[in-house]
């Protein structure tokens, strides 16, 4: 009998690679590294003016990476998520940072357990202008 190796048995020895992915779940694979797309975010990078220096890669979605970064203004670590540039993602970003504004100032005491949004900016790489969005760090994924 021939080896057959199709998605479900993949995921259930916890491997989420597709047959036509050549990534994990893991990583986000270099076909999105392009114009429009995400932004190549190195450890020791810095973001708005050397405020916030990347330590470690914290995980990425279809729209962005997210990384630990070290806020040096304030002398502790945030979770800074960097968009993919296209139109599409800024505005999706745009909308994100009003809903999470508006979540915050309805909710002063912070009863609604929502993760605060603590800055935002854009930042100008080769891909693009991408959106940039700080957040509270809530620590390590429990996955």
């Amino acid at each position: 009998m021939a080896e057959h190796n199709n998605n479900n048995n993949n995921r259930r020895n916890g491997d989420d690679r597709s047959e036509t992915s050549d990534y994990t779940s893991e990583d986000e694979g270099t076909e999105d590294y392009r114009r429009g797309g995400y932004h190549a975010v190195r450890i020791g990078d810095k973001f708005k003016h050397s405020r916030y220096v990347v330590q470690s890669k914290l995980g990425w979605g279809h729209f962005s990476t997210v990384w630990l970064a070290w806020d040096t203004h304030k002398s502790r670590y945030v979770a800074l998520k960097v968009q993919k540039s296209a139109q599409h993602y800024t505005e999706a970003a745009m909308d994100e940072i009003t809903i999470l504004k508006q979540i915050a100032e309805g909710d002063p005491d912070d009863k609604k357990c929502v993760v605060k949004l603590l800055d935002h900016f854009k930042h100008s790489g080769p891909n693009g202008q991408h959106v940039c969005m700080v957040f509270e760090y809530l620590g390590d994924n429990l996955l």
